[in-house]
């Protein structure tokens, strides 16, 4: 089952993307926190995440470790933390390139949030271990809208938000690799290194 699953059921929109890391699962899960974003090139181009801070958040500090970016300071609602199982995150916001803004919720509170002309989404990292003691890394995305004519939107937009979320995922997926086998966290130039060990599913 996809993290996304688990806390956004009947998802309008869905991606999962995985890799093998060649790490056991407890490091691979330690790299999810430690994996460098700072000034990533490809995330600021996939709607300047990177940059969320001072586009939704009005904070004047730039997160440097994925930990940062998906944690509470910029909205996102922890959903789950199993150290070396589950990392899972959501987020609510405002779906229109008018008036844009992130809910801050509760974690208790984004199961049954509803507030018409929003999107939830969540994004969650599975890990298994493999037998030769490598991790099985899965990235999905998971994103519904919270009244039909949002969803009716995110279903128009979907040529363009499916592919973003899979590029996302991807990069995200390249960056914990990298940090979790001791390799450099995140180059800032949205370098994807073996793009052969990056698989959809």
């Amino acid at each position: 089952m996809a993290a996304g699953d688990r806390f956004l059921p009947d998802a309008d929109l869905a991606v999962t993307e995985l890799v093998l890391v060649a790490a056991d699962p407890d490091a691979t899960y330690a790299a999810i926190d430690a994996a460098d974003v700072s000034g990533d090139r490809l995330l600021g181009v996939l709607g300047g995440l990177t940059d969320l801070d001072r586009r939704l958040a009005g904070s004047a500090t730039a997160p440097k470790r994925l930990g940062e970016l998906l944690g509470p300071g910029l909205g996102f609602v922890p959903l789950a933390d199993e150290p070396g199982k589950l990392r899972a995150v959501g987020l609510a916001a405002r779906y229109s390139p008018f008036d844009r803004g992130v809910a801050r919720l509760e974690p208790g509170a984004f199961e049954t949030f509803d507030e018409p002309g929003h999107v939830k989404a969540v994004l969650g990292f599975w890990l298994h271990r493999q037998q030769d003691g490598h991790t099985l890394l899965t990235c999905d995305v998971r994103v519904r809208g919270t009244d039909a004519d949002t969803r009716s939107t995110l279903e128009t937009t979907s040529f363009l938000v499916t592919p973003a979320a899979r590029t996302l995922c991807r990069r995200l997926l390249e960056l914990v690799r990298s940090c979790a086998e001791g390799g450099e966290s995140g180059d800032g130039h949205g370098d994807q290194r073996d793009p052969d060990r990056l698989s959809a599913r």
